[in-house]
């Protein structure tokens, strides 16, 4: 998918970006009033069920909960009567285990099966199942009512869960969008945004293929006209040239930074970030250039604080629902000094092998 292109995937999702990161604590615990409701409601279809437990493990957890390299679940039923609880059971302790990327996970669970195009949805489950390894041990009982108690639960909890899209991507960017234009919107700031006339952007080069295709440069752009409000994917088109405020640059430096969740940073992380800050944004010593850097082609200077506003919680919302890959994972030729995994941006036992980025890109297609 290029910018301006379908996505499956989303079309697929449910509305919004979601509040809760999947198999979070918090997760567990709206998931488990939910699949309570749930088998309530279908008391009588699970009578007969008897006992049967499952577990999902997601690897690869968000570095900002500061939760280590994965977050897991479980639930038990015996008849009826269910529980959820936070937390990864052996295989022997479980009927069914199933384990995956995280942020495989969390963008399947975020696919709403109920008022959806069977065919949609199964496109881009295809699509996703593509692009994580999986370990499945156990198998899902022939019950004819179970089904249908998990798929009310994987709906209910689908607009709450939030995506995780790989950076500066165009799915990645709809997070961007939808944080961006409702705030622009609502009756807090819409008024003052009804004589603002600005451009940001910020563009990607040397982007990872596995990410896109074709060499594509990452990024994503706003423009206010006068309180109307588009976000786009990709670089800004010409049509809206000159920017009023670019950040323009190599990709593989800015990702560590690029999605750190700020409010949960500690004094360490904040330190670690410092330092890799001065060594992977240094010039060059052949072309004398830093690899990124900050301009204002139209030379209107700074963004009008009305829109600064609206954009304030931006970076750190869309660094939740950033992956935690590395172009280096899978890239040996990227520069050492911006392919050593960060403490601040992963888990030190983040495994790039549970993403089959090696294989194929995030449509799924094999990498040439």
């Amino acid at each position: 998918m290029r910018a301006g292109h379908h996505s499956v995937v989303l079309a697929a999702m449910a509305d919004g970006i979601g509040d809760l990161t999947f198999a979070s604590r918090e997760w567990v615990a709206a998931a488990g009033e939910v699949l309570a409701a749930a088998a309530d409601r279908h008391a009588d279809g699970l009578a007969d069920l008897g006992r049967f437990s499952l577990c999902e493990v997601a690897h690869n957890a968000p570095a900002y909960l500061h939760a280590g390299p994965s977050l897991a679940w479980h639930a038990h039923f015996d008849g009826a009567k269910v529980s959820a609880h936070v937390g990864e059971l052996c295989v022997e302790a479980c009927d069914l285990k199933i384990e995956g990327d995280h942020s495989v996970m969390s963008n399947l669970g975020r696919i709403s099966f109920t008022g959806s195009d069977p065919d949609v949805v199964a496109a881009a489950q295809s699509r996703l199942q593509k692009l994580s390894r999986w370990e499945s041990h156990g198998s899902f009982p022939q019950h004819p009512v179970l089904g249908a108690v998990l798929r009310s639960l994987h709906d209910a909890m689908a607009p709450r869960t939030m995506p995780r899209f790989v950076w500066m991507t165009p799915e990645w960017v709809n997070s961007a969008r939808h944080i961006v234009t409702t705030r622009a919107v609502s009756e807090k700031y819409a008024d003052g945004l009804k004589n603002v006339v600005y451009t940001f952007a910020e563009e990607f080069t040397d982007t990872p293929r596995y990410a896109f295709p074709g060499g594509a440069h990452g990024g994503f752009w706003i423009r206010c006209d006068h309180g109307e409000v588009t976000v786009g994917a990709g670089p800004l088109p010409d049509a809206l040239q000159p920017a009023d405020a670019l950040t323009k640059g190599i990709y593989a430096p800015v990702v560590p930074v690029g999605r750190t969740v700020n409010a949960a940073m500690t004094d360490a992380d904040k330190e670690e970030q410092a330092r890799y800050s001065k060594m992977a944004f240094r010039r060059d010593e052949k072309t004398g250039k830093h690899p990124v850097g900050q301009t204002s082609p139209s030379g209107r200077g700074p963004m009008p604080p009305e829109l600064s506003r609206v954009l304030m919680p931006l970076h750190d919302e869309l660094s939740k629902r950033s992956s935690g890959d590395l172009p280096a994972d899978y890239d040996l030729d990227v520069k050492p000094d911006w392919g050593i995994p960060q403490g601040f941006d992963r888990d030190p036992d983040y495994d790039p092998s549970w993403l089959r980025y090696d294989e194929v890109d995030i449509y799924g297609d094999p990498l040439d």
